[in-house]
């Protein structure tokens, strides 16, 4: 079996071939048939990966001890992301084996706490540009920090489908794969990877893959409740 970061660069290089085909489409590059082959042999071969993916979330262990709760925004309009910093829903994002800080010096942490308190805050104000430059000093400091991938995968995206920028859309979806990858375990990272897939007709395995993986890891009650229409779209519980 393929190790898990493998498949998980796999993943995030299709789904940013399939952005990549769309623009071309847009551009006209590309035509519909030839769009439409492409989305269909990129979803299959990630609908592969997800199963694959799965077999590792198996046996992970399914008590994870939560740390504190940081908030996210669920810019989520009618599944079009049309409404940013409309929700700011609690969520437990730092779980076990997913340290923010790992082996940094102390004003390094110190910094890196300042800037998520600050992010959260900025969230909490309805501030998205001002939380999610603080998320992105986060990552310059911890690259592999997964509140911040989460957050900043999650916001990029948003906006990015707000104004129709595909590279924005791509960057999104690249971070929250990233995320996944450094925190395996951690609910919000397979949840909002999820909600990115579900926002488009052609990524319905890939989402129900995801929240099927989400609810493998004893999500929180603040998690299933943003998860909850998704869940029953598709018949999860």
């Amino acid at each position: 079996m393929r190790n898990r970061e493998t498949i998980l660069d796999e993943i995030a290089l299709r789904r940013a071939s399939i952005v990549d085909a769309r623009e071309e489409f847009d551009t006209g590059d590309l035509s519909q048939d030839e769009l439409t082959a492409l989305v269909e042999r990129d979803e299959r071969a990630i609908a592969k990966l997800e199963e694959e993916l799965a077999s590792w979330v198996e046996v992970a262990p399914k008590k994870i001890r939560r740390r504190r709760k940081s908030l996210l925004i669920l810019g989520v309009s009618c599944l079009l992301f049309a409404a940013l910093g409309s929700v700011v829903a609690a969520l437990s994002l730092r779980q076990a084996g997913s340290s923010s800080t790992g082996n940094l010096s102390l004003s390094q942490s110190q910094r890196i706490h300042q800037l998520s308190l600050q992010a959260e805050a900025d969230l909490a104000g309805g501030n998205v540009t001002a939380a999610l430059s603080a998320y992105q000093q986060v990552l310059e400091l911890s690259p592999q920090n997964p509140e911040a991938l989460i957050q900043s995968g999650w916001l990029t995206f948003s906006a990015g489908s707000t104004t129709k920028d595909t590279k924005l859309m791509s960057r999104g979806i690249t971070l929250l794969a990233k995320s996944i990858s450094v925190a395996p375990l951690n609910p919000a990272a397979h949840l909002y990877y999820g909600i990115v897939a579900a926002s488009t007709p052609q990524n319905q395995a890939l989402a129900k893959s995801q929240f099927k993986l989400f609810l493998r890891l004893h999500p929180s009650a603040a998690q299933r409740a943003i998860a909850k229409p998704f869940l029953s779209r598709y018949g999860l519980h």
